[in-house]
């Protein structure tokens, strides 16, 4: 059985006798030049999977995939809308493509089942993951289905031209746009341990490195971040309630940046344009590329901060030490206590400084 097929396996709902669902072709192709033609003649089409295709029980992990691809194809329809050129068009159908994705994994980490395994990979390698999984025959539309019914129009998403004004390749004047993983997950049980494990080494964003101007949405974005990530570390460094401070401290960076949001100009963004209070927050939630917090690559990272002892054990690969053996496996409260009862400050400082080597 291959990877995919073990992964995503869901005992509970295999179907009993001779019912069988139809097949989801699922996840759909990143958006490139080369489809999105296809794309956008799939995005004219009728509802792909609708409801009443799926046995009432037994298939909710199909039912999922389903429910994405048919808000992917509504999404795209706003895309192939657009006045504008094919890259801009392309940009747009990326930024439908993830949202999808994240709203869809969201979806899966809300179930106790199996989850399908791209959605545990977060960041770049999440993408990268369902790039590879996808069909190339993910949009190939039957003439059986052009029977002239609209497609079914689904709410959620909203073109952020802004965010493509610098991710044009080959525009000459404009400047790349790093990616910047926004917006951070809510804190729950299942990710606060990431949360805080990971908040030192997380990237953080200098405004000195971003785009000078027409960028300003970036800047609000990646301030919130660093804000945050302050923030969280003033929670992990409580013994106790870090789960509750940590939530609080995120609804208070959505309030924030939503209120700053607003007072701009031009296109907002989206869950900002929700009621505020929980409907916001669960728009933000549902939006964020990385909930469990696993990703810790960026592309505009600080000056390295200065290294910790965590950091010697997270590249304890790199390390061949008897010392880093030993103390390393231990829980987390315990490896400062153990890595310091092995050296001697002095010699700790060179281990530590070792580590910009690397």
């Amino acid at each position: 059985m291959t990877q995919k097929e073990d992964t995503n396996f869901h005992p509970e709902n295999v179907p009993i006798g001779p019912r069988m669902g139809p097949e989801v072709d699922f996840p759909a192709a990143f958006p490139n030049t080369g489809n999105l033609q296809d794309i956008c003649q799939f995005s004219k089409t009728p509802v792909r999977y609708p409801k009443d295709m799926f046995p009432q029980d037994g298939f909710g992990h199909k039912y999922r995939q389903a429910d994405a691809i048919n808000q992917l194809q509504s999404w795209y329809g706003v895309c192939c809308g657009i006045n504008g050129t094919q890259e801009e068009q392309i940009c747009c159908a990326e930024q439908a493509w993830k949202k999808s994705l994240a709203a869809y994994c969201s979806r899966e980490f809300s179930i106790k089942t199996s989850h399908y395994f791209c959605c545990k990979k977060s960041g770049k390698a999440r993408w990268s993951c369902f790039d590879k999984e996808a069909s190339d025959t993910s949009y190939h539309v039957s003439s059986e289905v052009s029977n002239g019914n609209s497609p079914k129009k689904i709410r959620g998403f909203k073109y952020n031209s802004s965010a493509c004004k610098g991710a044009l390749r080959g525009t000459k004047g404009q400047t790349e746009v790093p990616y910047i993983s926004f917006p951070p997950g809510r804190p729950d049980s299942s990710n606060i341990a990431h949360i805080c494990a990971h908040h030192k080494i997380r990237p953080r964003y200098m405004p000195k490195c971003l785009p000078r101007t027409g960028y300003g949405w970036l800047i609000r974005q990646s301030k919130a971040i660093n804000v945050l990530e302050r923030e969280y570390n003033q929670c992990c460094e409580e013994k106790k309630g870090e789960q509750r401070c940590a939530e609080k401290k995120w609804k208070k960076m959505v309030d924030k940046f939503c209120k700053d949001e607003k007072k701009t100009k031009g296109q907002q963004f989206e869950c900002c344009g929700k009621k505020k209070g929980e409907e916001q927050y669960s728009c933000f939630a549902a939006s964020a590329p990385d909930p469990e917090y696993r990703s810790t690559d960026g592309a505009l990272n600080l000056p390295a901060a200065p290294p910790t002892l965590q950091t010697l054990c997270d590249t304890h690969t790199a390390v061949q030490n008897q010392m880093v053996e030993r103390c390393c496996p231990r829980v987390l409260q315990e490896i400062p206590a153990c890595i310091e009862a092995e050296v001697r400050p002095s010699l700790l400082v060179n281990l530590l400084h070792m580590l910009y080597l690397l």
